[in-house]
C-alpha cells in the first residue's frame, strides 16, 4: 500500500477545486450590460433613470444630505423621488442613521423637514437602527437597473469627488439585491401613516352622483348582488365617493383605513385586512372593470376610476356610509338605489311592477321581491 504523501493531498484538492470552478462560476456571475457612470457622469444617468421609472424606485443610503440652499443637486434627486410617486411609482428608501466623522447637522436626512415631504408623498422609509452601519450606495429602478458604486448623494460627491460608479442593466442581480434589502435588520418612519380608523365614511357629501349604466347594465351592480359580493359594491362606492370629495380620478388609497371603513373588525390585524382589502381591489379592476389599479411595497394602493359614461342619478350617502346587513342589506340597498334612479324619471317605485324591476336592473325575480318588501319595512321603520 502506498503511503499518502502531502504533495498527493495538495494535488487531489487541487483536482476536486478545478473541477468545481466553472459550475462555481456559472451559479455566480449572472448576464448583465453594464455602462460606467463614475464622477460626474453620475448625476445625469440618476436623474434619468428617476424620471423614466415606471413601476419601483429603491434607494439604499449612507449618506443624503440636504443643505439649505434651494438647487442644490441632492433636493432635486428628492424632488424626482417625489414626482416619481406622482406617477403612481412606488419608492422606497432605506437610511443610515450611524455617523462618526460628519456633520451631522447638514447630512442627517431624518433629522431634516425633506423627510416629512417624501413621508406626505407616500414614499416607504426604512431606518437602520443606530447601532448598525448601513454603508450602501444603490440605486434599483423597476426591479432591472442597479447603479451601485461609492458616490453618496451629496454635493461633494456629485460635484467634487472622484467616484467609481456602474449602471447595471440585470433583472437577476436587481432581484438579488433587492432580497438582501428585505432582510435588513431596519424599521419604518410611523409618523406618517394614516389613522387606523374609518376615514373613508367620514367628511363624505350627503349625496353622490353615480352613473345610470351601473344599475341598467348588468355586468356591474347586478352582477355584484348575483354574486352576492357586496363587498366590491360598498367599495366601489367608497371609491366614488373619495373621488368626488378630492375631485380626483386617480388617488392613493390606504388600505388599513378602506378595511375599517368597509366594517372590518378593528381587532382583525393590518395584513388581514390588507389581503381582504387587495381581493376586492383587484375584483373591481379584473371582473368588473371599473378601477385600474396598482399595489407597491408600501402600504397604498394607486387606484384610478374609469369613467362609465352617460347619465347620473344622486344617491344618499347614507347607502355609503351602510356597511353591513344589520344597517342595511344588499339587497335593500340595491333596490334603494333603484328607486332613486326612478326618482329622476319622476317614477314612484311603488307604481312599477316587479316585472319590470326585474327585467329592467336585471335582478332576479324572487331577490327583488324580498327587497320590496324588505323597501317597505325599511321605510315603515324610518317614518
Amino acid at each position: 500500500m502506498k503511503k499518502i504523501t502531502p504533495s498527493l493531498i495538495i494535488i487531489f484538492v487541487t483536482c476536486i477545486f478545478t473541477s468545481f470552478a466553472p459550475l462555481y462560476a456559472q451559479e455566480s456571475f449572472t448576464t448583465a450590460q453594464v455602462r460606467d457612470i463614475s464622477n460626474r457622469a453620475y448625476e445625469r444617468a440618476v436623474i434619468d433613470l428617476l424620471d423614466g421609472a415606471k413601476e419601483s424606485i429603491v434607494v439604499s443610503m449612507y449618506v443624503i444630505s440636504l443643505p439649505s440652499k434651494k438647487n442644490n443637486p441632492i433636493r432635486l434627486l428628492l424632488e424626482d423621488l417625489i414626482e416619481a410617486r406622482g406617477r403612481g411609482v412606488s419608492v422606497t428608501l432605506y437610511l443610515n442613521t450611524r455617523f462618526r466623522d460628519i456633520d451631522k447637522t447638514k447630512i442627517r436626512l431624518i433629522e431634516n423637514p425633506a423627510l416629512k415631504r417624501l413621508e406626505d408623498a407616500g414614499c416607504v422609509i426604512h431606518l437602520m437602527p443606530p447601532n448598525r452601519t448601513l454603508h450602501d450606495k444603490l440605486v434599483i429602478v423597476d426591479s432591472r437597473y442597479v447603479v451601485e458604486g461609492s458616490t453618496n448623494w451629496t454635493i461633494s460627491a456629485l460635484r467634487n469627488n472622484f467616484e467609481s460608479a456602474t449602471l447595471i442593466d440585470s433583472p437577476e442581480l436587481a432581484k438579488t439585491k433587492l432580497l438582501r434589502l428585505e432582510l435588513l435588520p431596519v424599521s419604518t418612519k410611523p409618523q406618517t401613516e394614516e389613522p387606523r380608523g374609518p376615514l373613508y365614511t367620514e367628511n363624505i357629501a350627503e349625496t353622490l352622483n353615480i352613473p345610470k349604466t351601473l344599475l341598467e347594465d348588468k355586468k356591474y351592480f347586478s352582477q355584484m348582488l348575483t354574486y352576492q359580493d357586496r363587498r366590491s359594491m360598498d367599495l366601489y362606492l367608497m371609491l366614488l365617493a373619495h373621488s368626488h370629495i378630492t375631485d380626483k380620478k386617480e388617488f392613493f388609497v390606504n388600505m388599513e383605513s378602506m378595511g375599517i371603513s368597509l366594517g372590518m373588525p378593528d381587532t382583525w390585524n393590518d395584513t388581514d385586512i390588507r389581503r381582504k382589502v387587495i381581493v376586492s381591489l383587484k375584483t373591481l379592476q379584473s371582473q368588473y372593470k371599473v378601477i385600474d389599479v396598482r399595489f407597491f411595497h408600501g402600504k397604498d394602493a394607486w387606484v384610478e376610476i374609469i369613467d362609465i359614461h352617460g347619465d347620473s342619478f344622486t344617491i344618499s350617502s347614507s347607502l355609503i356610509k351602510a356597511t353591513s346587513d344589520k344597517e342595511l342589506s344588499m339587497r335593500l340597498k340595491f333596490i334603494l338605489m333603484i328607486k332613486a334612479f326612478l326618482k329622476t324619471e319622476g317614477k314612484d317605485i311603488g307604481s312599477v311592477s316587479t316585472s319590470e324591476i326585474t327585467k329592467r336592473f336585471h335582478g332576479k325575480r324572487e331577490t327583488v321581491k324580498r327587497a320590496l318588501r324588505d323597501l317597505r319595512k325599511y321605510e315603515g321603520n324610518v317614518e
